[in-house]
């Protein structure tokens, strides 16, 4: 008996001290001013957290509640309020200026949260692991190589040129649409044409991008004390996209680029709050209709106008409405509409009496409508939400209302056919089986990817040849141009040795001729 109990006691001082080896200290950064993107970054810390990782947390955004083993440090943002007012107000969605100021407002919310005195205090500390969660701004890789920790980058969306460049992934231009294109199945000659036009854009961005985020990583990261800005965006060993090949076209990923869709997505819903949990519960037979336009843009900045045509629409409904609204409350409200200021989106649209969800399209909550299987309709306004939208028409779980053209009639009559008609949510509950059918969930394989990296100090066997090449090398144009040197030298010497033989028998047939 005390042999046994000696030996289970040293298996648990074993297990325990396994256990520790295995934990890591892990440092992620997230500049970003969207909160649905760090909500994804968020996410992987909490169950990195909860595997007994040591994690830190650098972005604007607070937790609701406090996790074990999860420490924050909440930074600066440069506020995008009149921004996405301009998309709603005047529809300035997707336009020239629109992208510029999105860009500029990114890289001063990471110089900010650069210039912060608590997260310049974590350079005096150890990591093991950086994640540096990517929307505009990766100048702050810089954190790897001071820590001489490999790097992990985390993208709230799919596969762009920028995101291709950390590991050298194929973009693939052929034969996958961009997500600002949009799509599925094989392009035809003029989307070809479309996606290879639109490719040679994201060139000039990915350029001038990097020359303008150059001067702001040599600003924390001095030349001569660190590798230059081009060394450290090539020297990335994983990267995580929030997304799903059932959302998109497949296509060709590299072993250390891992699709994690629904990361955010939580296995087993977080109880709702009381009077949310109730309003929903009471919906009876009709349901509800969930009403959100996401983070950044905000119901409450809807003209007049149009906000009058969508409370005219509900205010007929059977249905109950669950409003997303950023103010004190909605004015002239009907009875049948409860709004509130902060929803937890994946825990409502877990709720079996959510019959339909009235969104912009952003690709983290039309995951959470994939996976809970919950009709979309959309009000897509900028970005890659039109495309977005599209992929959730083409599954046949959604449709699409024009925001420029919303107006009572075209709200009312697409919300009551999504709600009268069963064929979307039948086809909503095929597309959620098709989406958590996975060998293991998001969460365990993200987790699983960030630990293989921090065990194998990198995980250099991943790392892909042509992420180190030049344009020129990675399409082989300097084979090409050496091997058209050949030839034409080959064709030279030909024609020349061609020109000297009949030199000699045209001379030859000469003197014949004469003699």
């Amino acid at each position: 008996m005390k042999l046994s109990q000696g030996v289970a006691f040293a298996w648990v001082v074993l297990c325990c001290c396994f256990a520790q080896l295995e934990a890591y200290r892990i440092l992620c950064i997230y500049p970003s001013s969207g909160r649905s993107h760090v909500l994804v970054g968020q996410a992987l810390l909490k169950g990195l957290a909860a595997r007994g990782h040591d994690v830190t947390m650098v972005s604007p955004f607070k937790l609701s509640k406090p996790v074990p083993n999860y420490r924050e440090i909440v930074v600066q943002k440069v506020d995008l309020g009149q921004m996405t007012r301009d998309f709603l107000q005047k529809n300035t969605g997707n336009s020239l200026g629109g992208i510029v100021h999105l860009f500029q407002t990114q890289f001063r919310t990471a110089e900010m949260a650069m210039e912060d005195a608590q997260v310049q205090a974590l350079k005096d500390e150890h990591f093991d692991l950086v994640i540096v969660g990517y929307f505009v701004a990766d100048f702050v890789l810089g954190f790897g190589p001071h820590f001489n920790a490999p790097t992990v980058v985390l993208f709230s969306a799919g596969l762009t040129k920028m995101t291709a460049d950390f590991v050298g992934n194929p973009r693939a231009v052929a034969t996958v649409p961009a997500i600002m294109i949009g799509g599925r199945g094989a392009m035809d000659f003029a989307g070809r044409v479309k996606n290879f036009l639109f490719a040679g854009v994201e060139n000039v961005i990915t350029a001038v991008s990097d020359y303008v985020q150059t001067s702001y990583y040599e600003q924390f990261f001095p030349p001569g004390r660190y590798p230059s800005y081009a060394d450290v965006r090539r020297n990335v060993s994983l990267v995580l996209l929030n997304t799903h090949f059932s959302q998109a076209t497949p296509r060709p990923y590299l072993a250390n680029v891992v699709e994690v869709g629904g990361l955010q997505i939580k296995a087993k819903p977080d109880p709702l709050p009381e009077d949310i949990r109730e309003w929903l519960d009471g919906a009876g037979e009709h349901g509800v209709v969930y009403f959100c336009l996401g983070s950044n843009l905000k119901s409450a900045d809807l003209p007049q106008a149009k906000l009058d045509a969508i409370l005219k629409t509900f205010a007929q409904l059977k249905q109950r409405v669950l409003w997303k609204w950023e103010s004190d409350h909605i004015p002239n409200a009907p009875p049948n509409v409860l709004s509130k200021a902060w929803l937890p989106q994946d825990d409502v649209l877990a709720h079996p009496n959510v019959k339909l969800f009235i969104s912009h399209g952003g690709l983290g909550g039309m995951a959470e409508a994939k996976y809970h299987g919950v009709p979309v309709l959309g009000i897509p306004i900028f970005a890659e939400q039109h495309q977005n939208i599209q992929s959730m028409i083409d599954d046949g779980v959604a449709m699409q209302v024009d925001y420029k053209q919303l107006d009572e009639r075209t709200f009312s009559r697409a919300v009551n056919i999504m709600v009268r008609e069963h064929r979307f949510a039948e086809r909503a509950k095929a597309i959620s089986e098709l989406y958590r059918d996975r060998p293991q969930s998001a969460m365990d394989l993200a987790c699983y990817w960030v630990e293989y990296v921090a065990r194998h100090r990198g995980a250099p066997q991943l790392h892909y040849p042509g992420a180190d090449m030049n344009f020129f090398q990675h399409e082989s144009l300097d084979v090409i141009a050496f091997l058209v040197a050949i030839l034409y030298v080959v064709f030279k010497v030909f024609k020349l040795l061609l020109r000297f033989a009949y030199r000699k028998v045209f001379k030859s047939s000469r003197k014949t001729k004469v003699q």
